[in-house]
């Protein structure tokens, strides 16, 4: 049957059916909009009955839910007791970051828009943010689930954020406030770091500037943290990993 017969066709069905409905008696509109029929008098609801034997939960179920591991952070001072040497050294990576953002944003401070001060700022930043970024991955790469075994862990993420985000944007608005702020939270993040280590009996990384070995030491770890990471594939299996 061709198409537009099979179409004439339904469509006269369903004119038929709807002029049918009118010639009954109510039209399709009158039955849209007429009220639902009453519920019969003698209808009864049956819900089903509350059981009446539930009692509320016991001080027992509720201590069980709420249970805490009895030895609480101990598992955490544990873990970093025995890799603080290495969260220590992730620190001092952070103070290298530091260091250099404070250098190349001090020569941009307060520099005209436009002027090549500024855009060798810029410049600085792009390839300075991707690496920080880059930097904050392979750590957790490197220290799988961190975050549940350290307590160090939280004082770098809050080192991390500074370096990468709040300095650069207190020199990129050129605000003295705002730069002193944060200072301000960076000491205050490092105090918390060195009372943590010294309360686990841990060395903390100091390096004395009037010292050239110290010196030296701390511009080894610099350049470690600043050098990307070999994707070549070039490197040999079963080297030992340096630092992120």
């Amino acid at each position: 049957m061709p198409r537009a017969t099979r179409f004439f066709l339904s469509a006269s069905l369903l004119l038929s059916a709807t002029f049918a409905c009118d010639q009954g008696g109510q039209s399709v509109a009158e039955a849209l909009n007429s009220k639902a029929p009453d519920a019969p008098p003698d209808f009864k609801a049956n819900p089903k009955p509350r059981p009446e034997d539930l009692k509320p939960p016991s001080e027992a179920e509720f201590a069980a839910w709420d249970r805490k591991d009895p030895e609480g952070e101990k598992h955490l001072y544990k873990w970093d007791k025995a890799n603080g040497d290495r969260m220590l050294g992730y620190w001092e990576q952070l103070q290298c970051f530091r260091e250099k953002v404070m250098e190349e944003g001090q020569k941009a401070f307060g520099t005209e828009p436009g002027s090549p001060a500024e855009e060798q700022w810029f410049q600085f930043k792009r390839g300075y943010v991707v690496h920080l970024d880059g930097w904050q991955m392979r750590l957790f790469a490197l220290e799988p689930r961190v975050q549940e075994k350290s307590k160090f862990i939280g004082n770098i993420l809050e080192g991390h954020e500074s370096v990468m985000n709040n300095y650069p944007k207190a020199y990129n608005e050129g605000d003295k406030t705002e730069l002193e702020k944060v200072e301000a939270h960076w000491t205050i993040v490092e105090q918390k770091m060195k009372k943590y280590a010294k309360n686990l009996g841990l060395e903390w990384i100091d390096r004395d500037p009037n010292d050239p070995k110290q010196v030296e030491a701390h511009a080894k770890v610099c350049e470690l943290a600043f050098t990307p990471p070999d994707r070549s594939g070039k490197a040999k299996k079963g080297k030992k990993k340096g630092p992120i």
